[in-house]
């Protein structure tokens, strides 16, 4: 082992003198600050071009996708994703006017940028189904499936199973007296049984009359009885429903020769529904 004495009669080692340049420091927080400064300018230029491609009625369809792209080239990817979901025009999001406003281009494009939306973003986009009452943007931004149940996102995935498909038709396709609060659905469950056996439960969305409505099938594990309700999701106003559920037969009932579908009653007991219920 090696020792080493220290004698405190001996000199004391040279000291040295160390200064910081006040020039030197001021000079990165210069460029640090001409940094920032250049990248706010950019932020409000690109949020000024955005704001009026989704304001001006006379804007050009075909100057939105380059605008688009031009804006998102001059912000970091994070960056531009992140200006998009951010309630920074009138309290909302770009896309919440680009779906109130009908720029479907727009949308379109935006959607490209953001590899998921956040939970503010997709709450502000549902509000701007239903203030349009806009189920196709609801579907196609899979804007359902931030509230689903979540097993069964996870089975549908596992087991490749596509989007269920789901069509919202206004007016009175069940009888003669029309009228304009009514609307029919049609369901396409894509492996519904199984997935249903798997995750015990499923549940879809859709928007019709300016609401969120919510349907849900939920399966007994002990009984092996099913059960389905319907439901309104936050945000919707209460309504007075008169819904019948129709399930499409796929075989012969005994003592029969046609396929009869199964009609199910879905009044409420005391006729309000209100979000949640």
């Amino acid at each position: 082992m090696a020792t080493i004495a220290f004698n405190d009669s001996s000199d004391p080692p040279p000291s040295y003198d160390v200064s910081v340049s006040k020039y030197s420091v001021r000079s990165k927080q210069s460029v640090f600050s001409f940094l920032q400064s250049k990248q706010k300018r950019r932020k409000a230029s690109a949020l000024s071009l955005i704001h009026e491609i989704i304001s001006s009625p006379g804007f050009a369809v075909s100057s939105v996708a380059p605008i688009i792209k031009s804006c998102a080239a001059a912000l970091p990817a994070a960056e531009f994703s992140k200006l998009l979901q951010k309630r920074n025009i009138e309290n909302h999001t770009a896309l919440y006017w680009a779906i109130v406003n009908n720029r479907r281009e727009a949308l379109l494009e935006f959607v490209k940028f953001i590899p998921k939306f956040s939970r503010a973003c997709s709450a502000d986009l549902r509000l701007a189904c239903m203030a349009v009452n806009d189920h196709d943007s609801f579907m196609l931004l899979h804007l359902g499936d931030s509230d689903v149940n979540s097993k069964d996102r996870s089975s549908r995935h596992m087991l490749g199973c596509p989007q269920d498909d789901i069509q919202v038709h206004e007016g009175d396709f069940l009888s003669v007296d029309s009228h304009e609060n009514n609307f029919f659905v049609h369901f396409v469950f894509r492996m519904f049984q199984k997935r249903l056996r798997i995750a015990r439960k499923l549940e879809v969305e859709f928007v019709a009359q300016g609401r969120i409505w919510v349907l849900r099938f939920d399966m007994n594990i002990m009984g092996g009885n099913w059960f389905v309700e319907f439901g309104i999701s936050r945000d919707s106003s209460p309504v007075r429903p008169n819904a019948v559920l129709e399930i499409q037969a796929n075989r012969l009932s005994p003592g029969s020769d046609t396929m009869q579908p199964l009609r199910l009653d879905m009044r409420t007991s005391d006729g309000v529904l209100a979000p949640g219920g």
